[in-house]
């Protein structure tokens, strides 16, 4: 259980209870903690349930990485940045459902998730980073809206599964070279 007010704190290598990460079931992140910090629950293997707070308004990067035992987690609306590989090497994880408030999606985020076969992108989020949904290999199908700008690069590498990306905002900038849609997006 994580308490207190304010950002919980980033960890560049191992949190203080990484030691015992495989043995971690279930995180709660309590009312008044605002962020969840860089690679908080990495590596913890055995977590099958993760109930955040709607105080939290970031997820850090790496912060759910390699989660394998979790299969859905709730994202809540107070929520509007996910970070780089936050919720990336899932293998049980077969939907998420992204809120209204995300505005910004890192690089990475939901990558390597092998089992996730619906993701809903947020009418907010303004651009989607690198590789956000690479090896995401049973998404079948993906609609942006139409306040998507930009698409990174490598964003559906080996989704051998994706049979369509609908893509609403004539005007996306894609830097993925996978994506073939109409001459009404650029694609670089």
């Amino acid at each position: 259980t994580i308490s207190g007010t304010g950002e919980m704190d980033s960890w560049a290598l191992n949190s203080p209870w990484s030691e015992h990460s495989a043995e971690i079931i279930k995180v709660i992140i309590e009312k008044g903690v605002t962020a969840i910090g860089e690679q908080a629950f990495a590596d913890c293997t055995a977590l099958t349930s993760a109930t955040i707070s709607d105080s939290v308004t970031s997820i850090g990067d790496y912060a759910f990485y390699s989660c394998d035992s979790l299969t859905t987690i709730t994202i809540p609306d107070s929520v509007t940045s996910i970070g780089d590989k936050a919720f990336s090497d899932f293998t049980g994880l077969t939907t998420i459902t992204i809120p209204d408030s995300v505005t910004s999606i890192g690089d990475e985020a939901f990558s390597d998730c092998i089992s996730l076969t619906t993701i809903t992108i947020p009418d907010r989020v303004t651009s989607i980073g690198d590789s956000v949904f690479c090896y995401c290999v049973s998404l079948t199908s993906i609609t942006i809206p139409d306040s998507v700008t930009s698409i990174g690069s490598n964003a559906f590498t080996n989704c051998g599964s994706l049979a369509t990306i609908t893509i609403n905002n004539p005007e996306c900038t894609i830097y993925d070279s996978e994506i073939t849609i109409s001459d009404t997006a650029e694609i670089r």
